[in-house]
């Protein structure tokens, strides 16, 4: 063999070997991420959160004055409460986060967002309070 071809075949077996490195590590970082946040049942309610959130977001920056802050952010913790006690219905809770964010934060081009008025947002907490799950 030449020497020419023995450079290349030595330059690929460390492009191999440390791609091979990486993929293993990429793959033990993400079981280690998947088991702390509660395997597939935890993802679920780790999303819900994520998307809890970014609404919250979204209502306190354009939260009518009709609305005292302080009530958003009430509801909003009592939802937050009851997901990490699994108490909550996921389903409805997501359709409802996201008829909100499509009705009043437009994901497309537009940058126009839609402020909401009292009754709406006063109805969209009451909405968010149904997805809680009642001790009986």
């Amino acid at each position: 063999m030449s020497l020419i071809a023995q450079k290349i075949s030595g330059c690929y077996r460390r492009v191999l070997i440390f791609f091979f490195v990486i993929l293993i590590a990429g793959i033990g970082i993400g079981l280690f991420v998947y088991n702390r946040v509660g395997g597939a049942e935890g993802m679920r309610y780790w999303m819900a959160i994520r998307a809890l959130n970014g609404t919250e977001k979204l209502l306190i920056a354009n939260r009518p004055d009709g609305v005292p802050q302080e009530t958003v952010e009430e509801q909003f913790d009592n939802v937050r409460d009851a997901i990490h006690n699994r108490q909550i219905d996921l389903k409805p809770l997501y359709e409802l986060l996201n008829s909100y964010q499509t009705k009043f934060h437009n994901p497309g081009l537009s940058t126009e967002k839609i402020k909401p008025s009292t009754p709406e947002v006063e109805a969209f907490l009451t909405e968010l309070r149904k997805t809680i799950f009642l001790d009986e």
